[in-house]
């Protein structure tokens, strides 16, 4: 049986690769970072594409070895590839270097596993995991024991991990920002399950392909509503929140940054940005509820809304932007308010409030500063 015929049953999945490599080169120069990894996650799709095509020939026919070599390599990629969506889904999350050990060693587990089956000649360990017999010339595959579901208990680890940080990715972020991969995790959570089930091999590869491909356009909307230095929500995502949800806003903080002129005066405006980045990085990790935004809506100026939440959720992130600030080298203004039931303060109204607060404590730090604010 000709292999090309292998092949062609596969052009849907290798089509979704040379789609996803077309798009990645043409955005390498904008998304580096993104295209690099989209290129590996191909690489390995491709990979182990072909590594299924050729242990769907090898068992046709019947060669023994190499059917179980062509598994053993599938299996051990399999939760590379799982991987390496984690990674894109979570690319811009900084980890504990104990996050990736974890996920290194479990794939090291996973390959030292799927290498026994090699030693053809002793008895229980060509058999521990899995093993080939010949009937009616072709390689019949058949399970070995538990060990042979190692690669698919790693990828459910590995997806059910990228789940539980899609969820807590939520803090200071649009639900839609993790919704999508949290449902591309279950897709290819059922996949994996489907598989465990019906001992297929052919599944994970071209619904991994879809839901990256989902993703990249995923990767690409969200872009679209950042800030690019400083990654918040842009001044259009303001505007478009403003316009959906400003009978749920009831707490507003307006932040103004201290000083940025002389920055950029004095040490060019890389510093400029530089602090920029780092008050950006402070006031969303000050927030600490899963319910709030937070936007930059021209250069110095920022803006943290909060949907439905309470007083005290407010306070804590103000009390927490304080903290973290005494201990920077940047400064920042802030004014805060609070809409309380009953109060019939609008929108328009609390923003003035809060904006008045921040322009007091500006004059404020400039006086005790003893600085001239028309230079600063």
């Amino acid at each position: 049986m000709d292999v090309s015929n292998f092949f062609a049953s596969n052009i849907p999945l290798f089509s979704i690769c040379l789609v996803l490599i077309l798009i990645s080169i043409r955005n390498f120069k904008v998304r580096k970072k993104e295209s690099v990894y989209f290129l590996i996650f191909t690489g390995i799709l491709l990979i182990l594409s072909v590594v299924v095509v050729m242990e769907q020939y090898a068992s046709v026919t019947g060669n023994i070895y190499l059917a179980t070599i062509f598994t053993s390599i599938g299996y051990a990629a399999r939760p590379v590839l799982i991987l390496i969506f984690i990674l894109l889904a979570n690319m811009n999350e900084k980890r504990s270097i104990w996050y990736y050990r974890v996920f290194i060693g479990l794939l090291c587990v996973n390959a030292l596993v799927y290498v026994i089956p090699w030693f053809f000649n002793v008895p229980w360990m060509s058999t521990a995991v899995f093993h080939y017999e010949l009937v009616d010339g072709k390689a019949v595959f058949q399970y070995g024991g538990f060990l042979n579901y190692t690669s698919h208990a790693i990828a459910l680890f590995f997806l059910v991990v990228l789940i539980y940080f899609s969820i807590a990715s939520f803090q200071g972020k649009h639900r839609r920002d993790g919704i999508v991969l949290i449902l591309c995790g279950l897709i290819i959570l059922a996949t994996v399950i489907t598989e465990m089930v019906t001992k297929r091999t052919d599944l994970l590869n071209i619904i991994s392909g879809i839901c990256i491909m989902i993703d990249y356009i995923f990767i690409i909307s969200i872009n679209a509503s950042r800030d690019p230095l400083t990654r918040l929500y842009d001044r259009r995502t303001y505007y478009e929140d403003l316009t959906k949800y400003e009978n749920l806003i009831n707490g507003i903080i307006q932040l103004d940054m201290n000083e940025l002129k002389y920055y950029n005066d004095s040490f060019g405006h890389e510093a400029g940005d530089e602090a920029l980045v780092s008050l950006a990085n402070i006031f969303t990790s000050s927030i600490v509820s899963k319910n709030m935004c937070a936007y930059r809506l021209s250069g110095d100026e920022f803006l943290i809304l909060m949907f439905q939440g309470k007083k005290e959720q407010l306070d804590e992130v103000v009390s927490n932007i304080k903290e973290q600030l005494s201990t920077s080298k940047y400064s920042a203004a802030m004014g805060s308010y609070f809409i309380e039931k009953g109060d019939n303060t609008t929108f328009d109204e609390a923003m003035k409030k809060a904006e008045k607060l921040m322009y007091k404590d500006k004059n404020d730090y400039y006086i005790k500063s003893g600085q001239d604010r028309r230079g600063r």
